[in-house]
This record gives structure tokens, sequence and C-alpha cells, in this order.
């Protein structure tokens, strides 16, 4: 950690942030939580005694990042974890990210309502900017960072922060930023195939940096975790550029109920529930035993190996034809999509986390080994979605609200 002095500032306004069971406002929100790997390089003890007391916040990165690649930008995804043990409230004012080291470009800078706005999970309304930085006494907060880097640039080996504060007055640190290290792990990025076949499929709650899957940690086993932090909600698109009907219907209204769910890789399937019964489509029918398993419905686990496992969740009740143990090739049928678990009508969550626990665990990312861009779908699953020329896209992940076609 590195600190430099200056003046306290004013004492900012209370707010305890509150992280965990929230349904976003989204057809999936199946929460996370996982392994946390401790991803802080504190700063060389010779340098920290020359000094004085740093600031009494602890700050770690869940998993180091890895790069998501969309088009000609690379991007990174990860959350600034901040624990404050100061008994009054504090401000985080500014939060900047070099390459490298202080020395190197400053990649990325947050401040007033972009940093507020990075802050908040999507549950929390509240658009005073103070109060959106603002930790509570000895409470938590998140910085939510997706930093974008040309696809032609090199990777750095590691992302140099400095987290500012202003301080309550009177605080005895007399210092107001807190250093810190990130490797990168480039190494994380797998490359799969379609977890479905053809399309149009539009990429709902999709990685970016304030979707529902994005701001929804979730403690489980004593820890927190950021399982969605890459998932994706697939759903089909109609001839109309429509996921859902316009006036609303049952099931099998929706153009992509039914459609086979297929593995990403070869694989040993190593969990599977059917059996959980569907919902009427809309935001109130979820099942009446309503807990970590039957969250994310009827469900496939695929083991990919080397510590990746891929989810396939809400699944057609009865459709699973695999179980657990099963070793299974790519593109062969794991199911079809339903609207079982925490969903509000028929589409695929497919996301890849590090252990098999499918909401306990951390979300790792991913691309695919081959897809067609064909336009974006921004006005929701009602649409219409717009539609271009199709682009080949190699090596890429799927973005937010993108609407791809997969091969055959």
């Amino acid at each position: 950690m590195r600190v430099r002095r200056r003046p306290p500032g004013a004492l900012p306004a209370r707010l305890r942030f509150a992280l965990g069971h929230a349904i976003a406002p989204a057809l999936c929100a199946a929460p996370l939580a996982a392994s946390a790997v401790l991803a802080f390089h504190a700063v060389p003890a010779a340098a920290q005694s020359l000094r004085p007391f740093p600031p009494p916040f602890e700050i770690r990165v869940p998993v180091p990042p890895g790069p998501l690649v969309s088009g000609d930008t690379r991007y990174f995804v990860y959350e600034l974890l901040i624990t404050s043990f100061l008994p009054a409230p504090a401000q985080v004012s500014r939060v900047e990210v070099f390459a490298e080291s202080a020395e190197g470009q400053r990649l990325l800078e947050y401040t007033g309502e972009e940093l507020g706005g990075n802050m908040l999970p999507p549950f929390i309304q509240e658009d005073d900017p103070v109060v959106q930085r603002t930790i509570g006494p000895r409470s938590h907060g998140v910085v939510y960072v997706m930093l974008a880097l040309p696809a032609s640039a090199a990777t750095p080996g590691q992302f140099f922060h400095r987290v500012w504060f202003d301080l309550p007055a009177g605080d005895s640190t007399e210092a107001d930023y807190v250093a810190l290290e990130t490797p990168i792990h480039e190494g994380s990025v797998i490359e799969i195939g379609p977890p479905l076949r053809g399309g149009p499929w539009a990429v709902f709650n999709g990685p970016s940096n304030d979707s529902g899957h994005r701001r929804m940690p979730l403690q489980l086993f004593g820890r927190s975790a950021f399982a969605q932090r890459y998932a994706i909600d697939y759903m089909l698109v109609d001839a109309e550029g429509r996921a859902s009907p316009v006036e609303g219907g049952d099931n099998d209204t929706y153009p992509g109920y039914g459609a086979e769910v297929i593995a990403v890789a070869d694989g040993v399937v190593s969990s599977v529930l059917d059996g959980v019964p569907e919902n009427r489509p809309g935001e109130t029918s979820r099942p009446a035993d309503f807990n970590l398993s039957t969250a994310i419905g009827n469900h496939v686990i695929l083991d990919l190996g080397e510590g990746r496992y891929a989810l396939y969740a809400h699944l057609l009740p009865g459709s699973v034809p695999v179980e657990v143990g099963q070793q299974v090739r790519r593109g062969q049928v794991l199911g079809q999509v339903g609207n079982s678990g925490n969903s509000g009508g028929p589409h695929l969550h497919f996301h890849i986390t590090d252990e098999n626990v499918p909401l306990g665990a951390e979300g790792l990312p991913f691309v695919h080994d081959a897809f067609d861009l064909l336009g974006f779908c921004r006005q929701g699953p009602a649409g219409p979605c717009e539609m271009h020329e199709p682009e080949t896209r190699r090596g890429e992940t799927p973005m937010r609200d993108q609407l791809i076609r997969f091969p055959g």
C-alpha cells in the first residue's frame, strides 16, 4: 500500500451497501459466490516503513481478470471489494488503474457520478452522487470495473490501482489512498463451441458493467463470489425481431421454447437436476420450494476440465437425457430451453465457473470459436431487434444485447 498526505475530507453521508439477495430486473437473476482468490499484493515492507499509517481498508480482487474479446476491443471485468474498518462513514472519491505500476499509462479513472454508478448494486436507487460513493462505518462496498483496451495493444502483466478516499474529519491516518496490484490471467479464458444451434439468439444480460448478472454477488459458504460475472441469457428471436410475444402468452408462444441445448465442448456431466415445474411467463411465478438448487431450475453442469464448469439453467422439465458421470461430446444434446427456476420466460442461462457449484463459485471468461453478429436487441425481449448484414466473429465473446447466430 502507498499513501499520500493531504488534509482530511469532509464527513460524508452514511450508507450501508446491501450486497446479496435481490432479484435483478431481468429474466434470470441467479446469484453467485465462490472460492475467493486473493489477488492483492502489498507494496514492499521497506516502502511501507517510510509512510504514516494507511487508511483502515481492506481491498481485494476476487479473481485475476482475463480478457473478453469483442471486435477490436478487449475487456477486463473484475471487482474491487472494499471493507472499511472505520467507525464512521467514508467516501471513495476516485479509482485509478495503471498499466504495470504507478509510473505506467493510466488506463481508467472513475470519479464523480461515473464512480457512483459503478459502485451501486442495481436494486439500490440513489441519485445523490455522494451517497453512491459512501461506505458506511465498518461496512462494505464494491467497485465494478470494466476496462477496455484496443485488441492491438500489448496486454500488461498486471494492473496497478490507486483507490482514493475522503476520510472523516479528524481521522488520524493522515492518508487518503490505498494502492494494490492485480495480475492479469490471460490463461483463464477458454474457447468453446456454441451452447445452442442456429439463431438468431439475443444476448440478454450478457457481459457488461451494469447488467443484473454482473451486479449480483451472493454470500454462500462464508464468502462472497460472482458466479454470473460473464453470464448470458439467450433468447431466440423471430422473423419480426422479437424474443417474446408482444401481448404475452404461454411458454410455447416464445420462439426459443423447446430448442435443443448442446455441449460447448467434450466433458463429463457433473450435476443434473430435472423435475422442477415450469413457471408461467412473468415475474411472479417461481418454484414453490425455492432454494439454491431450484433457483436455477432444471439444469446440467458440464465439467470441461482444468477447473471449468459450464452451467445450462432453466431447462424444460423432462428434457434432460444425460446423467452424472456421463462423458459427452461437443454438440451432444443436454436438454431443451424451458422456463424453470428463477426465470420469467423461456430462455437459456449459460455461464462458466471455477467449481461445480452453480451459484457459489467464481465466474470465468470464455470466447466462442465462431458466431455471426447480426445486430442488436436494445429494446428487450419484446423488441424489435435491429438487424444488419452478418459479420463473422471468431474467438470473441457475445456481449450484452448483441444478436448472434451460431453455426448449425
